[in-house]
């Protein structure tokens, strides 16, 4: 199981390629805040030009320092797209999660 990330405008057309997560969003959960909790496999969420910001402060409060390789990566990744693109109007940041066949 995977979750997706994209950005995109708010037509849905991507502005920036479409990545995988595979490890870190398992992770999510358990950060303080108001946007990570909506990030799973099972449901998509997104995340508006005045959201973005607060959605980039929480994963730098993530400690990368308890994280293993493949999640480090993910998350370093991941800050990065949020900081390049965080309030920009008209920009949406995307997680689509991967639901299982058996659902």
């Amino acid at each position: 199981m995977s979750v997706f990330v994209s950005v995109e405008d708010p037509e849905g057309e991507p502005l920036a390629g479409v990545f995988e997560l595979e490890s870190l969003f398992g992770r999510f959960a358990s950060v303080p805040g108001c946007c990570l909790r909506f990030v799973g496999e099972g449901d998509d969420a997104s995340f508006n030009a005045a959201q973005t910001p607060i959605l980039a402060a929480e994963l730098e409060s993530i400690d990368a320092a308890a994280l293993g390789t493949a999640e480090r990566a993910e998350l370093e990744r991941l800050v990065a797209l949020c900081r390049r693109h965080a309030g920009k109007k008209r920009t949406h940041i995307r997680f689509y999660g991967e639901e299982s066949s058996s659902e």
